[in-house]
């Protein structure tokens, strides 16, 4: 049994990439330019409490549904698709963030059209999304389930709860569960960031997740 709790892990990890990657990124833009607009497609205002720059960094957060607006002042809330973010012009941010969120928002083509708006608005970003061949579904919490057939995905989902997953109430509340969540391999995330580095974060040597990181010089 794994005695240490999903979240506890999720932040870890977290944590990690923005010392690692996120951080040293906007401590560029800002030696660069004097302060950084940040995008972050999915995001939330606690995933930026990590060791932030004290000033010099406003960060707009895009959702699906508008999350409550924080009291930071260094913090936007904003409504919409990640899809679609006709309401800024290109280039309108210096840095574009999203965590765990392309797997969510629906089949190829949507990702094709996310990937297109993240390049489109800023001249570097850090997308992050779970690695398909890792064995252990991030979502789930469950070994291989994201590898089996429908059917069977279907069927677990309905026996209990997993993970991040209530339990499926009706076949539609399992099917919005299986098709809610669509992981990539690495090559998905070459096409899409073709003009990033994709990297990998490693697990007992496997590879837990891939990062389409663009530097602002690259």
């Amino acid at each position: 049994m794994n005695m240490i709790p999903q979240s506890f892990r999720r932040a870890h990890f977290r944590e990690e990439r923005f010392k690692t990657y996120i951080r040293p990124l906007i401590e560029t833009v800002i030696r660069t330019r004097g302060s950084c607009r940040i995008l972050d497609m999915g995001g939330d205002a606690d995933y930026w409490q990590f060791d932030m720059p004290a000033s010099g960094v406003e960060i707009w957060l895009l959702n699906i549904e508008a999350k409550e607006q924080s009291p930071n002042p260094r913090f936007h809330v904003l409504q919409g698709d990640a899809r679609n973010v006709a309401q800024f012009e290109d280039l309108s941010f210096d840095f574009v963030h999203s965590n765990s969120l392309i797997e969510h928002v629906g089949r190829w083509d949507d990702m094709k059209r996310v990937a297109a708006e993240i390049r489109r608005l800023a001249p570097s970003y850090y997308v992050q999304t779970p690695n398909f061949w890792f064995p252990l579904d991030p979502h789930s919490n469950a070994p291989i389930l994201h590898w089996l057939p429908q059917p069977v995905q279907r069927r677990m989902v309905s026996s209990k709860a997993r993970g991040f997953y209530a339990k499926a109430t009706s076949l539609d509340h399992a099917m919005q569960i299986v098709e809610g969540t669509s992981m990539l391999d690495r090559a998905q995330m070459a096409e899409l960031f073709p003009d990033a580095r994709v990297l990998t974060e490693n697990v007992l040597f496997l590879a837990k997740s891939l990062i389409a990181l663009k530097a602002p010089d690259s």
